[in-house]
Order: structure tokens, then C-alpha cells, then sequence
């Protein structure tokens, strides 16, 4: 018969440790709160066990590059990538990728004005080109595409794609018109006149779409080069976080967690009450029970030996047998 490793336990164990009894000294709903308080976000933070790894899988569109991170449901990704099942570039650096793939802008004269707002419709002969896209957590667009015509004595006239197809001003206001990526079509009615004659200009960065080869992950934004021509798998390697106990009788992840939960809850609790001394007393514990959570991770983990470009001359019988060493 195994030990109890459910949260009824855990809220146990806490309440002992805390010298907290009764629900009228502290309650389940506020117990909770502490206890799944830690589980989610320290215990990951704390310790990236073997358990918590779990592939991060996404699936390309044609002709979308750019595809947000769900940053609440992973902590983080990390290489290999593989796309389509190919081993894959994988950088964090803007500077590094950007080398590789640079954003070269196309600039090409696509209209003149006729001292109206529009509507205005032509085709950018570029095409296809890249799309914008927002910063997931904010609401800040990163526009590709950029009309402009000149507005003498003022400032210029300004209109950049809002990423889903349509346009939007310097300020991030909507913008009467729509744009196809993939055609170069676009149609908009500016938001001030265009003086006769005025040249507008488009600013693009044209692709060439085929199967990715390259990832960058900056941002929480993930951008795929080569543009991908259809739906590709995506898959790396990436660290959940861990679900909230909210049964009594749930058990976390690994049941052998429960204590370590227990203390860290009870640690949380302390720190609240800003008692010192308390957690002085129980921090040997706690660091006891961190230490035989990892355990088990470091055992998986202590028979690989570190990746290098040789590691494959070693691996019977897979490759270069005749020269393993």
C-alpha cells in the first residue's frame, strides 16, 4: 500500500508545518491558493525535471513565417527542432538569424495620387511578401508592409499592414482597405488626401516560400525561413508547466512530489507571515526534499554523455562501428 500523496495530504502536511490546524486559521480556499502557488510556478522554476518534458508541436500555414508561443502553457522550448521531420537550425539570436535570412525591403513605386483619399487599388508586383504580426502579451504590431506617399509641408502619409490583411496608420488606428499577401492586390482609402501627382511608395520583403530549414525564437514569437509553402509539423523540445491540484483526492504529477510541494507551500506561508525563525526551521527539509525530487532526474539523465560532433563515433551499433571508441 503506498503512502498518500494527494493533495488532502499535502494540505495535511502544510497545516503541521505551519503550526496552522484549523480551517479558521487558515482556510482550504487560501491553503490552495499556497499550495498550487507553488507547484506552478516555483517548483518548475526551481527544478526542470525530466517529467516536465514535453514536445512543443505547432503546424505551419502556407505563406505565414511568423506563429506565437504559448507561453503559458510551456515555460520554455529549447533545440533540436525538427521540421517536417528534418533536423533543423535553431537560434535565439536576431543578429545570428537575421545574417542568414536577411529582411531585405523591396521598394517599388505603386501609384500616384489624385488628390483624393481613395479608394486606391493596385497591385504590388513584388508579391508574395511577408505579413506583420503582434507581440504576443501586448498589442504591439510589427508591420512588413509600408505605403507611403509624401504630404508637403506636412509629414508623409503613412499606412503599414496590421498583419491579418489589413491596414492600419503610424498609431496603430485602423485604416479603411485590405492587402493579399500572396497576390500583392491591395485596396485603401488613406486617411488624408494624397496630393496630385504625389508618388506612393511600397516598402515589402519579398519570399520565395519552401519547406523550412531555420527557426528563430525571439520574443515568444516564433519565425520559420525559408516561408513555408504548405503545412509543415513543427516539433521541440520544450518544459510544461505542471497542472493545479484542485481534488482533494488529486495526486501531482510524480506522487513523490507531495512533500516537496508541502514544504514549499508551508515556505510560501512563512514568507507571508514573515516568519523567519519558522522557515530557519523547517529550510534543512526543504532542501532535503528538493534534493530527492531532482533525484530521479539526474539518474535518467547520468548514462548520456554530452552531445558533440563525435558522440555518434561512440553509439554501437548505429554508426562507424569500426571506429568507436
Amino acid at each position: 500500500m503506498s503512502a498518500p500523496s494527494t493533495l488532502q495530504a499535502i494540505r495535511t502536511k502544510t497545516r503541521k508545518l505551519v503550526g496552522s490546524p484549523s480551517i479558521t486559521q487558515l482556510s482550504n480556499d487560501d491553503l490552495n491558493d499556497y499550495i498550487n502557488t507553488f507547484l506552478i510556478y516555483d517548483l518548475p522554476e526551481n527544478l526542470r525535471l525530466f517529467q516536465l518534458h514535453q514536445p512543443y508541436i505547432f503546424y505551419t500555414q502556407p505563406n505565414v513565417d511568423s506563429y506565437a508561443f504559448d507561453r503559458n502553457a510551456f515555460l520554455t522550448i529549447n533545440p533540436p527542432v525538427y521540421i517536417a521531420g528534418y533536423y533543423s537550425f535553431w537560434s535565439s539570436s536576431q543578429e545570428q538569424f537575421y545574417r542568414i535570412y536577411p529582411q531585405l525591403n523591396n521598394l517599388q513605386q505603386v501609384a500616384t495620387g489624385n488628390g483624393t483619399t481613395g479608394p486606391y487599388t493596385f497591385t504590388i508586383p513584388s508579391a508574395p511578401f511577408l505579413r506583420g504580426y503582434t507581440t504576443p502579451g501586448t498589442t504591439t504590431i510589427n508591420s512588413n508592409v509600408l505605403l507611403a506617399a509624401p504630404n508637403t509641408p506636412s509629414p508623409s502619409i503613412i499606412a503599414r499592414d496590421n498583419g491579418n490583411g489589413g491596414w492600419i496608420d503610424e498609431d496603430g488606428v485602423a485604416i479603411a482597405g485590405n492587402i493579399n499577401y500572396v497576390t500583392g492586390a491591395v485596396t485603401i482609402i488613406f486617411p488624408i488626401a494624397i496630393p496630385q501627382g504625389a508618388i506612393i511608395n511600397a516598402q515589402t520583403v519579398p519570399y520565395q516560400a519552401s519547406r523550412p530549414e531555420g527557426l528563430l525564437f525571439y520574443n515568444d514569437v516564433i519565425t520559420l525561413r525559408p516561408v513555408p509553402d504548405q503545412v509543415y509539423k513543427v516539433e521541440i523540445q520544450g518544459f510544461i508547466a505542471p497542472s493545479a491540484l484542485i481534488a482533494s483526492n488529486q495526486s501531482p504529477l510524480l506522487n513523490e512530489w507531495w512533500q516537496y510541494i508541502a514544504f514549499g507551500a508551508a515556505k510560501k506561508i512563512l514568507e507571508d507571515r514573515l516568519d523567519v525563525d519558522g522557515w530557519a526551521k523547517i529550510q534543512p527539509f526543504y532542501n532535503e526534499q528538493e534534493r530527492l525530487v531532482l533525484r530521479r532526474t539526474l539518474v535518467q539523465q547520468g548514462p548520456d554523455r554530452t552531445a558533440t560532433i563525435y558522440t555518434e563515433m561512440s553509439q554501437w551499433p548505429s554508426q562507424n562501428a569500426y571506429n568507436r571508441f
